[in-house]
């Protein structure tokens, strides 16, 4: 009887310690993972900055993108492009130009340049990317994780890219796109991020 008690009440204890057990914390890496798979869709106003063999070109840019693929980008600079927009619906992509007499282009193809810019699609090439690198950097005098990411695909313009990602508030503040050389061809310098705003459904739709 009295080892049968002594059992239980061992039992009992290292139940007790266990339920005490308590969480380890996420690390900034892991929170920061968590928070960008786990997004729904964001907002956001910034600059970008395009490389060729012509040189550097720079928008003004407006992102309005939802983790289930639709997508809304404005340019809002130079003055020759503002009021451009572009929008993906889910099943087809549309652009807007309001200098133009017909300013509703349907059916535009599907560009894998354009794709690059939104973080959905960073999202997913880092989470299948092998031997991706995480690494601490300053940029602006703010510490940043950098999270860098294989892009698929046989386009030499567009062979990797990298995230910086500020370990305070956790927001993006850039992320740029490299070619195979290494060389920068799309830089997105984040002004205003928001995460989960609570878009207007109008925002995707295409209007005849």
């Amino acid at each position: 009887m009295k080892k049968a008690v002594s059992i239980c009440l061992s039992l009992l204890l290292l139940l007790g310690v266990s339920g005490c057990t308590k969480e380890e914390p996420l690390s900034e890496l892991e929170t920061i993972q968590k928070q960008l798979t786990e997004m729904e869709g964001y907002y956001c106003t910034a600059t970008l900055t395009r490389t060729s063999n012509k040189g550097e070109t720079v928008y003004g840019t407006k992102q309005y993108a939802k983790s289930t693929g639709e997508y809304r980008l404005e340019l809002t600079s130079p003055e020759s492009v503002a009021g451009n927009y572009t929008i993906f619906d889910g099943k087809q992509i549309c652009q807007y130009n309001p200098r133009l007499d017909s300013r509703l282009i349907k059916d535009v193809p599907e560009s894998q340049h354009r794709n690059e810019l939104f973080l959905g699609q960073f999202i997913k090439n880092y989470m299948q990317s092998e031997g991706v690198g995480v690494e601490a950097a300053a940029l602006d005098e703010s510490e940043c994780i950098v999270m860098e990411a294989v892009i698929p695909g046989s386009d030499s313009t567009l062979a990797s890219e990298k995230l910086w990602v500020d370990r305070g508030t956790f927001l993006p503040k850039r992320f740029v796109v490299y070619d195979s050389n290494g060389q920068e061809r799309y830089r997105m310098d984040y002004e205003e991020f928001i995460y989960n705003p609570d878009f207007e459904e109008e925002l995707f739709q295409i209007k005849e």
